[in-house]
Order: C-alpha cells, then sequence, then structure tokens
C-alpha cells in the first residue's frame, strides 16, 4: 500500500479561495482498501441485503473470480466495462473485479429507457459488458462485446491476483447531462476515488454500522454510501429503493454510520404517516444533489437527536463531492440555504467573477473547484471547455486540473462557502441534474413541438413540469400533451419526465428575452378560470 509522505495542513481561505486539508492518500485506490481489509478482517460483513451475509473475504475472492473472467474474455487496462447496476453483492464484486484489472467500470441503470442505455452504450464502446443474472437485452448496441453473467461463473478455489490499479488508472465513468442531447461519460481516476472516500469517512466517523444503498448507481449520488463503507471495512446494506421502509429505517442492532440522501428523499419521508426517526437509525444524516433548506432541517429537528448533519456539496465532475458543512440540529443556520461548506481533502475552491478574477469575501461569484477532486475530464473529449487548467487562470503557479461548476457561491465570514443559484440553464430533480439543452433537444425531437420550455416544482417530492408550443393548432390538447409526455419517456430517466405537460399557444419571454416559466403558468391559470 503507498503511502505518500504529506505534512498535513488546516483549511485556510486566502482572498477568494478555500483550501482544504493536504493530506497522504489511504492507498493507490479504493480496490487496495478492500483488498487489505479481505486479509487483516476477512470473516467482517462487507455487504448486507435480502436476508443474506458478504463478508469481505467473500467479496474480494467473488471478484477475483470475476476479474479472471474478464481478463479471458479479453479486457484489460483501460478497457471500458458496462454493468448493469442493480443492487446485488454481485454488482458491487464486479465494479471491484473491473477496476482490479485497471479497466474502468461503467454503471448503467436497468431502469434508463432503453434508447438511453444504447446512447451511452454506444459512446463508451465497451470491451465486455456484466449482469447478476438478470440479462442484457440492450447489448446489440454494443457491437459484438462479451456478456459476462457474473451469477453462473464457475468457483475458483485460488483465482489469480491481476496487478491492481494506480492512482492515475480512470476508475469508472458516470453518464451525465449533455447540453446537446447526448450524455456525457465522466471520468474518474483512483487518486480522485481515494481522496473522496478518505475525506468523506472523516466526515462520517468510523463504526460498523454501514451505510444503506437504495439509490441508482447509474448516478455518482449513490457512490457515496457504496465506496465510503467498504473503504472503512464496513458494510454496504442494499436496499431496494426508497419504499423499502423497513430496512432504511427499521430498528437495527446497531445504527448505520450513515444515511446519504437528497432533501426530496427526506421531504418524501416526511409526508409518510409515521415519519422516520432518524436518532439511533443513524449516527450521520448526509444531504446531498440540491440544495438545502434549513425549513426543512427545522422540521426534522424532533427526530434528529444525536445526528450528526452534513450538506455535501460536488457536481459528478468533481469526484462525488467536493466541499461539506457539518452541522447539528441546535445550530441550524439563518442563511437562506444551508452553507456547503469547505473543500475536500487536496482540493481548492476558487470564487471567481466573470473575467475568472477572484473576488472578494461577501461577494457573489462563480465556484471553480480545483485539485485531486477534480475527474480526469469527458470520455472523449466532448463538452471539455469546462474543464481549466489551474495556472492558466492564475490561480496556481503549476498547471493542474479546475473544473467551472456553473453554480454562483459567496465566501461567508464563516470561512465557508454558501450556495446562491446557477449561472446556467441547469436543473436539479430529486439530486439527479439535468441541462435544459438536453430536455429542450429531446421535446423539439418531437414531432409538432415548435418550443417548449420547463419548471422544477419543489413539494414532497420534486417533479419537472413542460409547457409545449405546437408547431399549428392542435384539436386535442390533452392528446398532444401526452405525446410529448410518451415520447420524452423513451428516452430520459424517469425522474427527468415530466410529471405535467402543459400546451401552450405561446412561452412568454421576460424584458432580457428570456423564456418566462412563472409568467406563463400564471397565464395559463388565468385563462383556466371561470369567467364571472
Amino acid at each position: 500500500m503507498s503511502r505518500t509522505a504529506i505534512t498535513e495542513k488546516s483549511p485556510a481561505a486566502r482572498g477568494g479561495t478555500l483550501y482544504g486539508q493536504v493530506r497522504p492518500a489511504l492507498a493507490d485506490s479504493v480496490v487496495h482498501l478492500v483488498r487489505e481489509h479481505a486479509l487483516r478482517r476477512p470473516d467482517a460483513v462487507a455487504v448486507e441485503g435480502s436476508g443474506t451475509l458478504l463478508t469481505f473475504a467473500g467479496l474480494w475472492h467473488r471478484a477475483l473470480v470475476i476479474a479472471a473472467a474478464l481478463d479471458e474474455a479479453g479486457v484489460g487496462p483501460g478497457d471500458r466495462v458496462v454493468v448493469r447496476a442493480d443492487r446485488t453483492p454481485g454488482v458491487i464484486a464486479a465494479a471491484l473485479a473491473v477496476m482490479a484489472l485497471r479497466a474502468v467500470y461503467v454503471p448503467v441503470d436497468p431502469t434508463h429507457p432503453a434508447e438511453r442505455i444504447a446512447t451511452v452504450l454506444t459512446a463508451c464502446d465497451p470491451a465486455a459488458l456484466v449482469h447478476d443474472g438478470t440479462g442484457f437485452p440492450e447489448a446489440a448496441a454494443a457491437g459484438r462485446a462479451p456478456a459476462v453473467d457474473v451469477a453462473v461463473l464457475p468457483a475458483l478455489d485460488a483465482p489469480p491476483e491481476p496487478a491492481l490499479p494506480r492512482p492515475g488508472d480512470v476508475a469508472y465513468a458516470v453518464f451525465t447531462s449533455g447540453s446537446t442531447g447526448v450524455p456525457k461519460g465522466v471520468l474518474v481516476e483512483h487518486a480522485s476515488l481515494v481522496n473522496y472516500v478518505g475525506w468523506c469517512g472523516g466526515l462520517v466517523g468510523r463504526s460498523t454500522g454501514g451505510s444503506p444503498l437504495f439509490g441508482s448507481l447509474g448516478f455518482d449520488l449513490a457512490m457515496t454510501s457504496l465506496w465510503v463503507p467498504l473503504a472503512q471495512g464496513s458494510r454496504v446494506v442494499t436496499v431496494a429503493g426508497v419504499w423499502d421502509q423497513e430496512t432504511l429505517f427499521g430498528p437495527r442492532a446497531q445504527p448505520y454510520t450513515f444515511i446519504k440522501q437528497t432533501p426530496s428523499h427526506a421531504r418524501f419521508f416526511e409526508v409518510l404517516a409515521e415519519p422516520p426517526v432518524y436518532g439511533g437509525t443513524t449516527r450521520s444524516l448526509m444531504f446531498g444533489g440540491e440544495g438545502l433548506d434549513p425549513a426543512l432541517i427545522r422540521e426534522l429537528a424532533p427526530r434528529l437527536g444525536g445526528v450528526r448533519l452534513i450538506n455535501h456539496y460536488g457536481p459528478t465532475e468533481t469526484t462525488i463531492g467536493a466541499l461539506a458543512h457539518v452541522f447539528d440540529r441546535g445550530r441550524v443556520p439563518g442563511t437562506p440555504t444551508v452553507p456547503i461548506g469547505t473543500p475536500a481533502w487536496n482540493t481548492r475552491a476558487h470564487v471567481l467573477d466573470e473575467q475568472l478574477r477572484p473576488v472578494a469575501p461577501g461577494q457573489a461569484g462563480e465556484l471553480v473547484i480545483a485539485g485531486r477532486a477534480v475527474a480526469a475530464g469527458y470520455l472523449g473529449g466532448r463538452g471539455g471547455d469546462r474543464f481549466v487548467d489551474e495556472a492558466d487562470l492564475g490561480l496556481a503557479d503549476v498547471p493542474g486540473r479546475a473544473y467551472r461548476t456553473g453554480d454562483v457561491v459567496e465566501l461567508l465570514d464563516s470561512g465557508a462557502l454558501l450556495y446562491l443559484g446557477r449561472r446556467d440553464d441547469q436543473l436539479k430533480v430529486s439530486g439527479h441534474r439535468i441541462e435544459l439543452g438536453e430536455l429542450r433537444h429531446h421535446a423539439l425531437s418531437v414531432p409538432g413541438v415548435a418550443d417548449a420550455a420547463f419548471e422544477v416544482v419543489r413539494g414532497p417530492v420534486d417533479t419537472l413540469e413542460a409547457f409545449v408550443v405546437p408547431a399549428q393548432p392542435w384539436p386535442d390538447a390533452g392528446e398532444f400533451a401526452e405525446r410529448v409526455r410518451t415520447s420524452l419517456a423513451a428516452v430520459l430517466p424517469s425522474v427527468l419526465v415530466p410529471n405535467e405537460v402543459h400546451v401552450v399557444a405561446r412561452l412568454l419571454v421576460n424584458a432580457n428575452g428570456k423564456r418566462d416559466v412563472r409568467a406563463t403558468r400564471q397565464q395559463l391559470a388565468e385563462l383556466a378560470r371561470p369567467v364571472r
């Protein structure tokens, strides 16, 4: 295990920049950490789910068996392997196996529309496809890539151990929304992932309670609940989904180390007949994916006794998370949103104006993240204008990757960053990022649609609504709206399909010439009022 000697430094702020702690890597990769736990604590539980337990020794052995099968199929360093990302022990072992071969695992959510899965398969040109006994019906789009069913692999008493990954190898690729209508694959190196799990593990603390894995593995939000516990030698508890309340919040012999959810998840749980009691269920509660409203924390407060609260921030391009703010129910801030805090280990957060110059504390500016948290870029180099060089911006003496988030923030007197909004046309729905450009691309591809606009409606469960203008008068607005919604459902993840589609004669614009969705909604409501 590699341990680089680096002098530890505390977070600091200079001008419009926050500096995270400078810390040595825990290892060359998460794979190294899991292997070490398998050797030192072989009987410790690594994966729990559906009444079964898989130890670290069992997980590592299974990963090596899968790695041997992939090696035989021709998978080598740098190759991309698409994993049908059901939440099962076999899929978790498969992800480890791909990374152990120094290949790149690409998780694909099986609930996504077939067309979107096919787009991802075509974009990443996989060397192999992996599933856990479910089949891979979308494999035809991947050409001749072999499919490996990990559920039926023959047992091996002593599977060979491959040369483990190096820090600069790409660990995984996660596809996120693209403004051109085509999802972009974000490439994350092992050094960035192991930096993240070390930092995040320090935030949540260490216990054997582990974390429930209920989010989609096709998005990086769930990766916190997967890799942080395994890196700590703790357990991942696989959950069927957010509706599995017994596994998420029922009695346990030991509380979870942490639960990670979006604010939308929390609002959803709040409208249940018996909202969850977090105190006693988990030691830490982490929020991510969306801005966190202090009012939500006040609503949860009576059931948060003894729970550490963490507001976690980071685009996919900054390796799951790059900043965090730790607080408790007795110190809910009076700011419009809960601060997003201070940077991860070996990471810097710059607040810059429109000319990419540092702004003074207390002034709004774009958040640019630099350092170890920043991903290696996009698959194929597409859309790479967001990735810049820290030295070219005059923010460092040596070249280094930086990422323009498009988020507007302010550096508070407390030394934490406060999220203020977006510079561009990007939306978040229940923690899932979507570019308005992608939504419009798909909407305008529907025959008969001349224009379209979208809005997120906040509530117990966030929903997306669309306003579409027909190219010509349509005799049945309801039928046209359903046609649009059905077309979008065929290409978008379900959470990003508009809950309602409103057919309007035109989209109103504001004084700046931009679409004014709220004014359009108001006009629609006024037209619907009965005449008295």
